[in-house]
């Protein structure tokens, strides 16, 4: 384990553990392989184009930033600062979770997902625009009001656990939403059925 460190983020090594290191901006586009951040501080705001496999993100501050074109691999960000961060434009999810983090403002259009998810997480209005979604994405006990479905096919998804008070969302793309029957009164009010 390294730790209290200031390094660069190019001298990050696989199989290594930091906690509460800050990390300077990288160089280049580079992969990260199984690496474990524990309290980081990344001075770097743009990461677009990197590549992450087997990373876990523990505790970690990263408001702001910005993943485009990012492949995340059997990744995990666990009780993380993510608050507009943006994920959009190309990245990939395979087998990565998000848990107990805040994404408020999280953009994560036009991104892939496979076998991936997000648990007591924090999405208030956060956009999933034109998302592809492959073997379902749960958003188990999230906060997910106000998150933008827009353009995006709905089938697989699975909100029955999570919390909001209204959704953006094409009705013509609903087919297939997993949700609760009260979670079914509050969607058909939002299409200005009325429930006697």
């Amino acid at each position: 384990m390294i730790e209290d460190k200031t390094l660069a983020f190019d001298d990050i090594e696989e199989g290594n553990e930091y906690k509460n290191c800050q990390f300077s901006p990288s160089n280049g586009n580079r992969m990260v392989s199984d690496v474990v951040f524990v309290h980081c501080l990344f001075d770097q705001d743009d990461f677009d184009g990197k590549d992450w496999n087997d990373v876990k993100f523990i505790g970690c501050s990263l408001p702001n930033k910005s993943f485009h074109q990012n492949y995340f691999a059997n990744c995990e960000f666990s009780g993380c600062q993510l608050t507009g961060s943006d994920f959009s434009i190309g990245t990939k999810f395979l087998k990565t979770k998000f848990t107990s983090s805040k994404l408020m403002y999280a953009n994560f259009s036009e991104t892939a997902m496979e076998q991936s998810g997000f648990e007591n997480c924090e999405l208030i209005e956060s956009s999933f625009q034109a998302v592809k979604v492959k073997k379902g994405l749960a958003f188990t006990g999230c906060d997910v009001d106000g998150i933008d479905f827009l353009d995006t096919n709905l089938k697989g998804i699975d909100l029955s656990t999570a919390t909001f008070g209204t959704l953006v969302v094409d009705p013509t793309r609903l087919k297939g939403l997993k949700i609760n029957p009260y979670q079914a009164s509050v969607l058909i009010t939002m299409f200005g059925v009325e429930i006697k």
